[in-house]
């Protein structure tokens, strides 16, 4: 029984660092995108984006954000992978 949630926890730890992994790698084309936003006038109470200096300053959070939580994940994988993970 251990061995089954053992490989279950090793099975979703691969799962969630390689999501991380998957979504970082993403953020190049997101940035492209943002690079050839141009800003618009629109008229006031008008739905609107963000402006592209708003953008870029979320993803560079975003990244961070991400790569503190990998860091985390990695200094606690031997306990992440030895426990049953819970909802």
């Amino acid at each position: 029984m251990v061995d089954v949630l053992n490989a279950r926890a090793v099975k979703k730890y691969g799962e969630f660092v390689g999501a991380i992994d998957f979504t970082t790698e993403q953020f190049p084309q997101v940035r492209k995108l943002i690079e050839r936003m141009k800003p618009a006038n629109v008229p006031a109470g008008s739905w609107r984006v963000a402006k592209p200096d708003e953008l870029r300053a979320m993803l560079t959070k975003a990244l961070r954000s991400l790569e503190a939580l990998k860091t985390q994940a990695q200094k606690y994988e031997a306990e992440l992978k030895s426990r049953e993970w819970k909802v």
